[in-house]
């Protein structure tokens, strides 16, 4: 008897354990079922409808199938948008984005019927509105079924219409988006404040395209530096002009720097290029009894010209334009960074071949008659030059400067208008522009990338009518 008790109990003690076990699933299996209600709202149905049906959000609004009207409709332009403010059903049924298109500053906000858009920008700002529309709804502690009471959808209203009619009247969206937007701006003023410290001109930066910040990875310089394998000569044995009218046009000009090195003079007096051929430019320095206002001091004076770094539309990244109109023959800006043996621009070059970018510049100008090649490298020291962007149809050119330091090996690299470029427009220049007319000669496949971009074949983007399809071809 005392074995057949013991034995009872043990079996109620284990159909108690079953019994608890099996609430506490069917109590999680109700949470599950609770959880689901309350996110499966109509804005969740919505977003499911919208999901299914993302390339006609116009059906969405009316309830109203345009598949007939589509076959016979020419096909709409659709507008690269960075991001949608808001939107409204209109009396005729029909939805409405008020958009910011990609490029177009952010007080520029226009009308788009939903079929101009990117169906995932759409989808996009429908998840954030859809989300916020939620979370107002259960703040308010009213449930989405006591809302809907009483409304009878029309035949005509479709889904979305019928969501909009529903919304509470003090519900007010806030585009998520444009409060990063602004939250990027601010810090895009601080990198700005930076680089206008050290740079000699007005620069802005602005980025109408997306929420990426310009890097500044590297320290802002107006000059070029030296690496500790590199010396730079002591410039009090340069040789300086003897010109006693300010280095103008006229017979002072026979005993002034160019003549003195054997080259012509490529200033006018008003400090424009005279001609548009790459050749060498030899500029009076601190041995000359000229003063700054010379017409033959350009380069060394920097830029003079308000620059803009911008996000480009065309995934491009960034680039570089003016903020005003630069005459053809003028100095725009120089390129400056760290000056590195060959051999360090060897090395460095492999490793930045493996991230896809290199800012290396070779200074191979008299490599013919120089040993020692050199390169600018703008990776960890330069300016803002390391952002413009390569076209095959440049409004920029190459030319070769001396200033303090006479060393063949030993030029600055300046970027010059060869036509004259208007304010708002992009500043390019050839990525596979030789640094010497004497090099024509050479096989082109031979020559090793004289500029910031990696050392293989890459697409060109450029746009120009007579575009190369590649920056580079190896």
């Amino acid at each position: 008897m005392k074995m057949l008790s013991k034995y009872k109990t043990t079996t109620l003690d284990a159909l108690e354990d079953c019994n608890s076990r099996l609430a506490k699933i069917q109590a999680e299996i109700q949470a599950i079922i609770n959880k689901w209600k309350k996110w499966d709202t109509p804005t969740a149905q919505l977003l499911r409808y919208l999901n299914t049906h993302v390339n006609n959000v116009e059906e969405a609004a009316t309830g109203e199938s345009t598949e007939k009207g589509k076959q016979t409709e020419k096909k709409q332009q659709i507008f690269k948008v960075e991001y949608i403010e808001n939107m409204e059903i209109t009396k005729s049924h029909k939805i409405v984005f008020h958009a910011k298109l990609s490029g177009k500053p952010a007080n520029e906000v226009s009308t788009y019927p939903g079929t101009a858009l990117d169906p995932k920008v759409v989808n996009t700002f429908m998840q954030d509105y859809t989300a916020q529309l939620d979370e107002h709804v259960l703040s308010k502690g009213t449930p989405w079924d006591e809302l809907l009471k009483g409304k009878k959808r029309q035949s005509k209203v479709g889904p979305f219409e019928w969501l909009w009619q529903c919304t509470p009247s003090d519900f007010v969206y806030k585009c998520t988006y444009k409060e990063k937007k602004y939250e990027q701006r601010l810090k895009l003023r601080e990198i700005e404040d930076d680089l206008n410290k050290a740079h000699k001109s007005v620069i802005a930066i602005v980025n109408e395209v997306d929420l990426e910040l310009l890097l500044i990875d590297f320290k802002p310089i107006n000059v070029s530096v030296a690496s500790d394998e590199i010396i730079f000569p002591d410039n009090s044995f340069q040789i300086g002009c003897e010109c006693t009218t300010g280095c103008k046009a006229g017979l002072a000009r026979e005993v002034c720097c160019p003549t003195l090195h054997g080259v012509k003079h490529m200033y006018d007096d008003n400090e424009i290029a005279k001609d548009m051929v790459n050749t060498a430019i030899y500029e009076c320095n601190s041995s000359c009894p000229c003063l700054m206002d010379c017409p033959n001091r350009v380069v060394q004076k920097g830029t003079v010209f308000a620059l803009e770094v911008f996000r480009t539309t065309d995934g491009r990244g960034w680039g570089v334009k003016t903020m005003e109109d630069i005459p053809k023959g003028s100095f725009v800006i120089e390129y400056v960074g760290e000056v590195i043996t060959d051999t360090q621009a060897e090395a460095r070059g492999l490793e930045y071949d493996g991230d896809g970018l290199t800012y290396l510049f070779d200074m191979d100008y008299f490599e013919t008659e120089y040993k020692m090649a050199l390169s600018i490298d703008a990776t960890k020291f330069g300016n803002i030059s390391r952002f413009v962007n390569h076209s095959c149809g440049p409004n920029m050119m190459v030319y070769n400067v001396w200033v303090e330091c006479s060393d063949p090996a030993l030029q600055r690299i300046a970027f010059f208008a060869c036509r004259d470029i208007s304010a708002d427009e992009e500043l390019t220049f050839d990525y596979r522009m030789s640094l010497s007319e004497s090099k024509t000669d050479k096989d082109e496949s031979s020559k090793k990338p004289a500029t910031p971009a990696a050392r293989n074949s890459i697409p060109c983007l450029c746009g120009a009518v007579n575009c190369r399809g590649v920056l580079i071809s190896n």
